[in-house]
């Protein structure tokens, strides 16, 4: 086994940094704007599927699901509900620009409680809009599998109908024959009680 005559090393894809998601994620227009992108061929999914927390696009709407319940999803979420290191953060360590960034702490105090619940209302049915979105696509595009689906489905409402109806009959058919065989034990109980009597009125 040789050797590479050049060593070559992995680089990791460049991320997003936190602050600016966290900008993403500050206005509902940024928000909505980036849930609803123009369709771009170099990305995946044609750019339909944007998870704006991790900054990364997804295939479909199921892969995004699947992000969105996982543990990355979930870290990512955890590390925004902190306030991110920024440059400004940086030189107020240093000592300059220290009441500007004050200023700052002070301002995501008052602002974070109202932002956050904001981002949870626009981002909580975000998998259902692309849901509908993609299924109004799917009816303009394809019309004929659209009428093909709804006579499936009335087919199978209609031999769901003929199947409950065929079993009420049945079980009225068991009741009919557990109500037969009551009177028919009773009949017996009292004939057996009159062939008593007759004894022992012949015993007598």
């Amino acid at each position: 086994m040789g050797r590479y005559s050049v060593k070559r090393y992995k680089t990791k894809r460049r991320t997003r940094d936190l602050d600016l998601i966290l900008n993403d994620l500050s206005s509902p227009d940024s928000i909505q704007k980036l849930k609803q992108q123009a369709e771009d061929e170099n990305l995946p999914g044609l750019g339909q599927y944007y998870c704006i927390h991790c900054a990364k696009y997804f295939l479909d709407n199921n892969a995004l699901k699947g992000h969105l319940r996982g543990k990355i999803h979930k870290r990512r979420v955890k590390e925004l509900a902190v306030n991110p290191y920024t440059s400004l953060e940086s030189e107020a360590a240093t000592g300059t620009n220290l009441e500007k960034f004050m200023a700052r702490v002070a301002k995501y105090q008052n602002d974070e409680p109202g932002r956050k619940q904001m981002e949870i209302q626009m981002l909580q049915a975000q998998t259902q809009e692309y849901d509908l979105r993609d299924r109004q696509k799917f009816e303009e595009m394809y019309p004929e599998k659209v009428q093909e689906e709804l006579l499936k489905a009335q087919e199978e409402e209609q031999l769901k109908s003929k199947r409950e109806l065929k079993k009420l009959q049945r079980e009225k058919e068991i009741l009919g024959s557990d109500i037969e065989d009551e009177e028919t034990k009773q009949q017996l109980q009292q004939g057996g009680v009159e062939t008593i009597v007759t004894d022992e009125i012949i015993m007598e």
